[in-house]
């Protein structure tokens, strides 16, 4: 059974996690006293992003980050608190992730963001998970700012309790199975209008509507003000509401499949296997699971082929540094050979489960 492969190279990456490899081997040398802190400083060195160590009151600490447009540190720009027990020496196996949150003003449309978070989502993890965990957290902070790693491309997401779905933009990188998009004017205007049917039936709310050129969200809590981005776009995104890609595929029995299967099969070494539904222009990722090893594992192979099948859904092996690297790299790929692809085309030509597609340039 062939399969595609994608590779995600980020030397950067790959440097930051060496750094943060080498400032966790200059302690101890064990892995029952282990300073996080030391680690994530490494990573937020090695992507250039200026950071304190402060207390948070409650025994809490966290890297405290600001920088501004120009790279230079700023208390008015982006504030950035990403905890841990931090201070406490302790066995690497208790590191249950760094979660980063950005603390200001509203930047992009929205306040109180998560940048990253894999708290509480490690499992009697070692030293290279720390490393690859630092490394992951200070990628996402850099890349969420200066938008290294953060094109747009086209998509259709949709929004639970209201009609939907809408057309817009994402950007490769989601967070927990959400994303964060952008809308045009008109695009926008159907939202507001949407959200607030749904408000008057009694089940939404947060309805939106215009002030001039300003979408304005209304919550319980107080209204969010969001106007349009140097492109023109909308951004409520995920922060406000929870926006997910959209497809009208059934993906019931694949996520029971994915939900019942015993994560002792034997893997692919570096490997991903990215679940998804090709709508022709545009790509709705399910989920990624380490890739089964055919010669090894062939009876979860062929299950998961066959449950794929079954439902006209897709899969796509990367080799990438984690599930959120490989299914980012997918949606990549189909920004790339999909392009020329028109939405509204009636006839929709997909991709079968591990259908091989050619290799990317490097």
């Amino acid at each position: 059974m062939l399969s595609t492969t994608l590779v995600v190279a980020d030397s950067r990456f790959l440097k930051a996690r060496e750094a943060v490899t080498q400032a966790l081997a200059s302690q101890s040398g064990t892995t029952q006293d282990i300073s996080a802190d030391v680690a994530l400083k490494a990573a937020l060195d090695a992507y250039a992003i200026p950071s304190e160590f402060w207390h948070t009151g409650g025994g809490c600490t966290a890297r405290y980050v600001a920088f501004g447009p120009d790279g230079h540190s700023s208390e008015h720009q982006l504030h950035i608190a990403i905890t841990d027990d931090a201070s406490v020496d302790h066995p690497v196996a208790h590191h249950s992730g760094w979660l980063a949150m950005w603390y200001g003003p509203e930047f992009d449309g929205y306040a109180d963001n998560e940048l990253y978070n894999r708290e509480s989502s490690l499992t009697n993890p070692t030293l290279a998970d720390m490393a690859h965990d630092s490394a992951s957290c200070a990628r996402a902070i850099r890349d969420w700012f200066d938008g290294s790693a953060t094109q747009w491309i086209r998509n259709e997401v949709s929004l639970e309790g209201i009609a939907g779905p809408y057309r817009g933009q994402t950007r490769p990188e989601h967070w927990d199975g959400y994303c964060a998009p952008r809308f045009t004017r008109a695009v926008m205007r159907k939202i507001c209008a949407d959200t607030q049917t749904a408000h008057r039936a009694g089940h939404w709310n947060a309805p939106a509507h215009f002030e001039g050129d300003t979408a304005v969200i209304v919550t319980p809590h107080g209204r969010a003000e969001i106007l349009p981005d140097q492109d023109g776009y909308y951004r409520p995104g995920a922060f406000h509401w929870p926006w997910t890609e959209y497809t009208d595929r059934d993906t019931a029995e694949i996520n029971e499949f994915v939900r019942t299967l015993r994560r002792s099969y034997e893997r692919e070494t570096d490997s991903w296997t990215v679940l998804a539904a090709d709508h022709g222009w545009r790509v709705k990722v399910i989920g990624a699971l380490p890739t089964p090893s055919p010669q090894k594992a062939p009876h979860v192979a062929d299950a998961l082929y066959n449950t794929l099948h079954e439902a006209a859904l897709s899969s796509y092996q990367v080799t990438a540094n984690g599930p959120g690297d490989a299914a980012a790299a997918v949606r990549a790929h189909f920004a790339t050979t999909r392009a020329d692809r028109d939405p509204d085309d009636t006839v929709v030509i997909f991709d079968l489960p591990g259908v091989h597609l050619p290799m990317p340039h490097p």
